[in-house]
């Protein structure tokens, strides 16, 4: 026994905690509500609703989609602008927008807080494509001019955290900038013929992007799952 207990040992040992809120093979559902961020003019504020599935516990494929109808708010600054300059600004409405996502989940750890509670926290990444459904609000000539609801082609980029409360419920916090190129109402008037629909929008297309903060919360399915260790 004391020979044994004289040989020099050099053990080598590994501590891997195991995930605490595994995402792989499981559906994530997120209600949020979506606040402008950038239009000074006009506030395109809504409910939404993504729904993804990972495929693994760092990718994920998914969709998303906003609600702006009757919910778009043009500003006072923008009111008083007009009235002031007399000066219509050009503004827009948003209807609905609908994007296919890919997220990617770089880095998640946890953090102490109330004493001895433990939260379990994510970042994500995503990207994605779809469309938005918008039209100029009459800002220039109101008497005369009723735009129609136009579907464009938009691009979704964006990025938020998630804390964990247990192992399927989560808070969500995300800045997303949705994409594209807008139609704005003509400036000027043509005089001789105010009710000429071809004469009521700009010349060109207006580059947008629509930034959003987004808070709501997620849910994972199925609510438990079993970890698979090799023997």
């Amino acid at each position: 026994m004391n020979k044994e207990a004289a040989k020099e040992l050099n053990p080598e040992t590994y501590a891997v905690q195991q995930i605490y809120a595994l995402r792989y093979h499981r559906f994530e559902v997120n209600p949020y509500f979506g606040l402008t961020m950038n239009d000074q003019f006009v506030g395109h504020n809504g409910p939404g609703l993504a729904i993804n599935w990972y495929l693994t516990n760092v990718l994920a494929i998914g969709v998303n989609g906003n609600w702006y109808a009757g919910l778009n708010t043009p500003s006072d600054f923008n009111f008083q602008t007009s009235r002031a300059a007399r000066i219509g600004e050009p503004i827009t409405e948003y209807q609905w927008n609908a994007n296919a996502n890919f997220t990617y989940v770089p880095a998640y750890g946890k953090f102490a807080g109330f004493s001895d509670f433990i939260f379990h926290y994510d970042f994500f990444v995503l990207g994605g494509v779809g469309a938005i459904s918008t039209r100029p609000i009459a800002v220039v000539d109101p008497d005369n001019r009723t735009f129609d609801w136009k579907p464009k082609l938009a691009f979704h980029v964006g990025g938020g955290l998630r804390i964990f409360f247990n192992r399927w419920f989560a808070a969500m916090a995300e800045v997303s900038d949705y994409i594209f190129f807008d139609e704005l109402e003509n400036p000027s008037v043509a005089t001789s013929a105010p009710q000429d629909k071809s004469t009521w929008l700009a010349e060109g297309k207006s580059f947008t992007n629509n930034v959003q903060a987004q808070v709501g919360f997620s849910v994972f399915l199925p609510f438990s799952w079993e970890y698979r260790l090799p023997k």
